[in-house]
């Protein structure tokens, strides 16, 4: 009878441990909802003052829309791995290509570093990006 309740208690705990180790996009999702909104943009490299909305992809769950990134006003896809966000090399209209990365310092702030390229020369650009 003893090992009746052992063999029960355990079929529980692996239940439990089990149940535990059950995967949520509850996190996923979180991450990129921090990122959404529209921000303020002081790029410095540029010293330009400009917006950035920023949305969910409904393509990708895992990438975020940066419309009028660089003040160009086109959309850059950003790569979202929990505080940081990544900028594969793109096009932004016919123009120019992007490149580079930001990070989420806080619900008010997010900081990207990149390099903005008119095919012609390449340039370095920090931009803090605050609500």
């Amino acid at each position: 009878m003893q090992n009746k309740y052992f063999l029960s208690f355990i079929f529980l705990l692996g239940i439990l441990l089990i149940g535990s180790c059950a995967i949520t996009t509850d996190e996923e999702t979180d991450d990129l909802q921090k990122y959404v909104g529209v921000w303020n943009v002081v790029d410095q490299a540029a010293k330009l003052n400009y917006n950035v909305t920023i949305t969910t992809n409904p393509s990708n769950s895992s990438e975020i829309l940066l419309d009028n990134f660089a003040n160009l006003g086109t959309t850059a896809i950003g790569l979202v791995i929990g505080n940081s966000v990544v900028i594969d090399n793109q096009l932004l209209g016919a123009d120019y290509s992007v490149s580079g990365d930001g990070n989420y310092i806080n619900s008010i702030k997010l900081e990207f570093n990149f390099d903005l390229n008119d095919g012609i020369d390449s340039e370095a650009r920090i931009a803090v990006f605050t609500k």
